[in-house]
């Protein structure tokens, strides 16, 4: 067993690389059966004793939920996994941080950020433990149309997107490295030839603006559809500053547009493109409880600047019995941040005089580039079995600059090249009438490189190290589909992740240590998914167990006063609850909750942590949603008037495996209402995102005894208009 020593605790600021996070620890056994249980249960209620026509009578019925987390088209309550299906009117209700509005809508699911590359995020616990050491250190894999990001794709506006899939547990089959956890896939609108042209405008508190454009369509009759959206917003901010002005600005540009060219052979080809960038001057961190909260005490003013671009390519083929697909995708990611890490308000809680609260400003530059090809076969929609064959490569080109603390004046730079290859299969078989069997493995093959330069050419603080590595992941689930309407299920399945090497790094003696071991895993899942009431309820359950090996973990030793890294093995056991309910043809329901206990075990620190919660993982989460929408016949006024309220709750959590305070609790409300008039193409709404105005915290940290946290943005009430042609 070994723990590897990091920088002292000034240099890990400077540099940008505070990472330690939050649980709350509950007992779970008596929680674990409820969800499945009650879908169980109303299952067996759901079965007929006998069949009866029904009764056909014009009612309003849910529509069904369509997903492609298999690589098909499916019914949602068709598969036997637990997937979210997060939509463009959810995403909308956090325009500023979009994944962490899908977070928000998906039980069991959380997001945290610390700083402009240091988002991430952790799915029924699984989790970056303490916070990622490079862009790969993820338990949860993010694709946008199929093609592989890393975590610098996190802070993604997602600009015109039609959907968000979150599958929970090991994904790796079908959605690659890094998938331990989860793995979550955007669909962004496509140039289908559907005529959609439209604008939209946003004002609100706090200089929020939001201005955006879509015109889509057919160009060629035929041949040739095309569809460009373009996005602009501003935000003042909303986090005072006793030293700088007001902080929390953002500025946002972002384009997205895309051609379809179609061949009377059954060839579609797609080239789309993306470009964005992102300005803001978040700081660091705050004092924890401070009075005025949230403000900050930076001497000086901190700035961001993320931009964004990408191209893919996509083309299929339709064969009478089977589809090729081939998805080329082309990433370049870059984030400049530059922080101060001296704060008054925290020097001043240390005790430290304020002739000695001397500025310790620190620049980080991260740039990547990523190339990926996909190349798949997979049945037709309406074949008798599903399946998918196919092989996968990506290659990341990524490096990160930084100040080097223990040597004023002298640059840092760890270059990290990064290959991933695979070759995988899936299958759904059916065994009986009712009874079905899905298998799926995929075989992988990682070559990671890393390389540390200075601006000194100081030759015993650079070196360079290697390691390759190959293994095997899949799943299987047995599912039983108990009526027409219910499904029930049970899976296993086999995650890991790749090697990881810090990317703050510095070698010793011009030697790199040697990368961290792969993050492994099992997890065991049973659920049930059942449609009622002549399909005007849905419900979807899930049981979970995660057994995971070799967890990186980064920690600060108190005795010492040192961060430390090194590996730890946990487990996380839970539920999801998911739910979708038309009431009237006018008043629709949705939600969900997800509990999840989280405890480590041993590690190469030995049993220094065992039994503590993993950091950042909320015991509990839930999402619940009320949308009404109905004619103004009855008032003898035209159009149609909408409402909607939603509630997202997440509970307290550890901020770090030491347990130094909690991250609070909270519950944020979004209301929106609005007047559409009756062609349908205008719409004048209000609404007002986090009402109450909590400053929940995403983040925490304890720097030498104070409580440091990140925080989210408070409410904002505005008015929008739609207009469409």
């Amino acid at each position: 067993m070994r723990s590897k020593q990091s920088p002292s605790i000034a240099s890990v600021v400077a540099n940008l690389s505070l990472s330690r996070l939050p649980v709350q620890r509950e007992k779970a056994s008596k929680y674990f059966l409820t969800p499945f249980f009650l879908t169980f249960a109303a299952a067996a209620s759901a079965q007929p004793a006998e069949k009866k026509p029904r009764v056909t009578q014009e009612i309003t019925v849910l529509d069904p939920i369509i997903i492609t987390a298999r690589k098909v088209e499916e019914d949602l309550s068709k598969v036997p996994e637990s997937v979210t299906r997060v939509s463009s009117d959810q995403i909308s209700s956090n325009p500023l941080q979009a994944v962490q509005a899908v977070a928000a809508h998906s039980p069991n699911m959380n997001w945290a950020n610390w700083a402009a590359a240091g988002s991430y995020l952790s799915i029924r616990g699984v989790s970056s433990l303490g916070g990622p050491s490079n862009n790969a250190d993820g338990t949860v894999s993010f694709s946008i149309d199929d093609v592989p990001g890393s975590m610098l794709s996190l802070t993604n506006n997602l600009l015109d997107a039609q959907r968000v899939e979150v599958m929970r547990g090991p994904q790796g089959t079908l959605w690659g490295a890094n998938s331990l956890g989860g793995a979550v896939n955007v669909i962004t609108n496509q140039p289908d030839g559907v005529r959609d042209i439209h604008v939209t405008t946003e004002v609100g508190s706090y200089g929020y603006r939001m201005g955006e454009a879509v015109v889509g369509g057919n160009i060629v009759p035929d041949t040739l559809d095309g569809r460009m959206a373009i996005r602009f917003s501003n935000f003042d901010g909303d986090i005072g500053s006793l030293h700088t002005d007001d902080l929390g600005e953002r500025k946002i540009g972002a384009f997205r547009g895309g051609l379809r060219f179609t061949d009377q052979d059954g060839t579609t080809v797609t080239l789309s493109g993306n470009y964005s960038r992102d300005q803001g001057n978040s700081p660091f961190f705050l004092l924890k409880d401070t009075p005025g909260f949230p403000i900050s005490g930076s001497l000086t003013e901190p700035h961001q600047d993320v931009r964004q671009s990408g191209l893919t390519l996509n083309v299929q083929h339709e064969f009478d019995s089977f589809r090729l697909t081939s998805i080329t995708g082309y990433q370049r990611n870059t984030v400049d941040g530059y922080v101060d890490s001296a704060d008054s308000l925290v020097y001043g809680r240390l005790g430290i005089p304020p002739a000695f609260q001397l500025s310790q400003p620190g620049i980080t530059n991260d740039a990547e580039r990523i190339y990926s090809q996909e190349s798949r076969l997979n049945s037709v929609d309406d074949a008798p079995f599903r399946w998918v064959v196919g092989a996968t490569v990506a290659y990341s080109d990524a490096e990160r600059a930084f100040n080097l603390a223990a040597v004023p004046g002298v640059d840092e730079t760890t270059h990290l090249r990064t290959l991933n290859s695979g070759i995988f299969g899936d299958v759904s078989m059916p065994l009986t009438d009712r009874l079905s069997l899905s298998l799926g493995g995929r075989y992988s093959y990682d070559d990671i490189r890393i390389r540390n330069s200075n601006s000194a050419d100081i030759s015993s603080l650079s070196g360079r190290n290697s390691v390759t590595d190959s293994y095997f992941t899949g799943r299987a689930a047995l599912s039983y589909q108990w009526t027409d309407n219910a499904l029930v299920y049970a899976s296993i399945a086999r995650g890991h992740s790749t090697r990881i090497f810090p990317l703050y790094s510095t070698p010793v003696l011009g030697v790199v240590a040697d990368a961290y071991p792969a993050a492994t895993g099992w997890t065991y899942e049973v659920g049930a998914k059942v449609k009622m009431l002549d399909d005007r309820l849905e419900l979807d359950g899930s049981v979970f167990y995660n057994d995971i090996q070799n967890g990186v973990l980064t920690y600060l030793d108190a005795s010492s006063a040192r961060f430390f890294t090194t590996y730890q093995d946990y487990d996380t056991a839970g539920f999801e609850l998911q739910a979708r309910a038309q009431i009237t043809d006018e008043l629709k329901l949705i939600g969900g909750v997800g509990y999840t206990h989280s405890e480590l075990g041993s590690g190469s620190a030995g049993a220094l942590f065992k039994g503590r919660q993993v950091p950042n993982v909320p015991s509990w989460s839930a999402n619940a949603a009320i949308q009404y929408e109905t004619p103004l016949d009855a008032l003898g006024l035209s159009g149609d008037f909408s409402a909607a309220a939603e509630l997202q709750y997440v509970s307290s959590r550890v901020a770090d495996v030491q347990q130094s305070f909690d991250l609070r609790s909270y519950g944020v409300v979004n209301l929106r209402s609005g007047w559409k008039n009756e062609q349908g193409d205008s719409e004048v709404y209000g609404f007002a995102r986090n009402i109450f105005d909590k400053r929940y915290e995403v983040y925490g940290a304890s720097l030498s005894g104070a409580p440091v946290v990140m925080t989210a943005t408070g409410r904002i009430l505005g008015m929008g208009i739609t207009k469409r042609f």
